[in-house]
């Protein structure tokens, strides 16, 4: 009886169990086909934080080059960098994700529910990211929505645009409260390799009191 009854449950979930869905294997076979390794780039970062309460704004330009192995800051505001600030960027990318398209397996490769939006496109949705896909000096990867837009016009189907983002405030201890989180990543075909070409990211929150928010954007250009 106890074999019957083993045989029964194994049957129930090999017919639970979903069909693999061929074009999400195929872009995440896309994405894992353009390790960091085999990318070069150089980006042009534009970051401005605003005081929400006072008004007040800076805003600063960073230019960072990533050549396949390292990720090295190229200037600051139009300058270059000190020994210090250099040591102190290094420090602090160190065993950080490397931004590009190869990161789209990460984000689909598990729990990805398969759409469309209002034009009829194609549209994967996870909700609450892998752990350590989104750290602000907190990892919030469990409480973001990534929303990815596929391309399949051409003979490689990609995802074209990817936009992550908070749907409700996160409060964290009752000392800090983030209200709003979005980035929105582009990509686009180049030398027939699916690329990263643009970032936006966004963020609002409040901490002790005192609210704030922060923009930038990012425009990566193709070394090789």
């Amino acid at each position: 009886m106890r074999a019957v009854l083993a045989l029964f449950a194994l049957v129930l979930a090999t017919a639970a169990a979903p069909a693999p869905d061929p074009l999400l294997q195929q872009i995440l076979a896309g994405a894992r086909a353009v390790p960091p390794a085999s990318t070069a780039w150089e980006r042009t970062q534009k970051q401005t934080g605003k005081d929400a309460d006072g008004g007040a704004s800076e805003t600063h330009v960073q230019v960072d080059r990533w050549d396949g192995q390292q990720l090295v800051r190229v200037s600051s505001d139009g300058k270059p960098p000190s020994a210090e600030a250099t040591a102190q960027y290094k420090k602090a990318t160190a065993g950080k994700p490397v931004p590009g398209y190869h990161r789209i397996a990460d984000y689909l490769k598990a729990g990805a529910v398969r759409g469309s939006d209002a034009q009829g496109r194609i549209v994967y949705r996870v909700t609450g990211l892998p752990k350590g896909s989104i750290n602000i000096g907190k990892d919030i990867s469990a409480n973001l929505v990534a929303e990815a837009l596929v391309d399949s016009s051409g003979p490689q189907p990609f995802v074209s645009r990817l936009r992550i983002m908070l749907p409700k405030p996160l409060s964290f201890l009752f000392i800090a409260k983030l209200d709003s989180f979005e980035v929105v990543n582009d990509y686009r075909m180049i030398n027939g390799k699916p690329t990263l070409v643009h970032q936006t990211q966004a963020m609002s929150g409040s901490q002790m009191g005192s609210a704030g928010s922060t923009r930038s954007e990012s425009t990566y250009t193709p070394l090789r």
